[in-house]
């Protein structure tokens, strides 16, 4: 059976999202939504690698309209595809 993909995993969890500059929602974490001061501590916490690639989920920032998707990685993605990797 095919997985849901991250945006529909991360769904469920946008509506907790609160007024902190970056949030992370990464299913499966206990709690599954975490906020951060910067958006390094965000990276790290969808990038971190499993056994096979990164963890996977959704990273926002706070903007003046709201929350805002800055990227989304699905579970697994190689270390070097994460797409900030890509920015540098």
């Amino acid at each position: 059976m095919a997985q849901p993909g991250m945006e529909a995993q991360c769904a469920h969890y946008r509506r907790v999202l609160r007024a902190e500059p970056y949030a992370s929602i990464v299913p499966g974490r206990t709690p599954a939504v975490k906020y951060h001061a910067g958006l390094g501590r965000a990276k790290a916490a969808v990038g971190y690698p499993e056994w096979s690639g990164a963890r996977g989920g959704e990273i926002y920032e706070m903007t003046a309209d709201g929350w805002s998707l800055l990227y989304r990685v699905e579970s697994g993605t190689p270390m070097d595809e994460l797409p900030w990797k890509a920015e540098s």
